[in-house]
């Protein structure tokens, strides 16, 4: 039916009429339109060129942003949002299924931007029209080309970072609302846009996004990813099975690390990095595990290397002293596991070896025991 349809030469007519500032006929019209988009021959590169697709439905993205003004309600009437839907759908498909064409709604980037931060973020956060705005941005090419934007969309004068802030906020919203099975097809390309803006953000904004999605201090107080921190709830989300929703959270933090491994490690513990790591392909150098033998800065505590967890925060063992064969077999054991974290590039030299080395190391006598007594 759908091919009956475009072949009655219509088709073009609909996408200029999507030009109006009626609500319902817009709904119908680009509900109709998005139809077309599955099994049909239809040219959309006609509708654009000929029919003023593009423009129209810049036209009505642009309509709906100004219906939110920058005070007073945060959302639209019923309307007018179902209408804005269908338009957002009717965007994702035709640039999904036509990369070539999506130039033609880069104008739009600016009022999707600002009706996002401008909406009051739902219950469900990635389910109305949010969710809609995010999809249909990730089909544009939004890398700042010279002569693409007059001023960036992303960081506006008046403040750089209101939009990173409003996405970020509905990331936490996001994680913090839906059960982990739901979470690869809601909020992978609401990362990607993180990542993209990040990519080229000034350094103001760029910090400011680190300063949000990487571990803080406050993390640190247990071992990273068991607190109830956005950044917290990202990592532990990487030991899930899905692939998609993992490799969008190891690009993230690798990009806001730099695309560093050492910064990196040090940013989210080596348990954590050498996983993401190891996904990209990417071994650790030695250097990545004395990243965290320094503290962050003059004033922070040093870290555990593994779990990221500050060495005064970690509990302190309040047991019985441990009998003279207890400690040699927990040297033995160290001894083993500062054995596999040379081979692996972690340290550079196993710490009892450089101890025999420096002559630090002491032997006691069997009956070292009795000597103590």
């Amino acid at each position: 039916m759908r091919q009956v349809f475009v072949d009655t030469g219509c088709v073009g007519r609909l996408a200029e009429k999507l030009k109006t500032e009626s609500s319902e006929d817009e709904m119908i019209v680009a509900r109709i339109l998005f139809l077309t988009t599955y099994n049909t021959d239809l040219s959309f590169k006609t509708l654009i060129t000929e029919h003023s697709l593009g423009e129209n439905i810049n036209y009505q993205i642009t309509r709906h942003a100004k219906q939110l003004p920058k005070s007073g309600k945060k959302t639209l009437a019923g309307t007018d949002e179902s209408a804005f839907t269908e338009v957002l759908k009717l965007l994702f498909n035709v640039g999904k299924l036509n990369p070539d064409l999506a130039d033609a709604f880069t104008q739009s980037t600016l009022y999707m931007l600002k009706t996002i931060s401008r909406l009051d973020i739902p219950p469900q956060p990635l389910d109305g029209l949010i969710g809609h705005l995010i999809n249909a941005l990730s089909v544009l090419d939004l890398t700042d080309k010279p002569g693409k934007f007059e001023s960036s969309p992303f960081f506006p004068k008046f403040n750089q970072n209101c939009n990173v802030d409003k996405l970020i906020n509905v990331l936490d919203a996001a994680v913090r609302y839906y059960q982990t099975d739901q979470l690869e097809t809601r909020i992978v390309l609401l990362i990607q846009l993180l990542i993209t803006i990040y990519e080229q953000a000034p350094e103001g904004p760029r910090k400011y996004m680190e300063w949000l999605l990487l571990p803080e201090d406050q993390d640190r107080s247990a071992p990273i990813g068991r607190s109830d921190t956005l950044s917290s709830k990202l990592l532990s989300l990487t030991t899930t099975p899905s692939v998609h929703l993992k490799t969008a959270i190891s690009e993230l933090m690798f990009v806001l690390s730099g695309k560093s491994p050492e910064k990196l490690t040090k940013n989210i513990g080596y348990g954590f990095a050498s996983g993401l790591l190891a996904s990209r392909g990417i071994q650790i150098s030695q250097g990545s595990g004395e990243a965290f033998a320094s503290n962050q800065s003059d004033t922070n505590p040093a870290f555990n290397p593994i779990t990221g967890q500050r060495w005064d925060a970690e509990p302190q063992d309040t047991g019985p002293a441990m009998t003279q064969e207890e400690k040699e077999r927990e040297a033995e054991r160290l001894f083993v596991l500062f054995e596999r974290a040379r081979a692996n590039g972690f340290i550079a030299e196993n710490p009892v070896a450089q101890a025999v080395r420096e002559g630090r190391f002491e032997e006691l006598p069997d009956d070292a025991d009795s000597d103590l007594d």
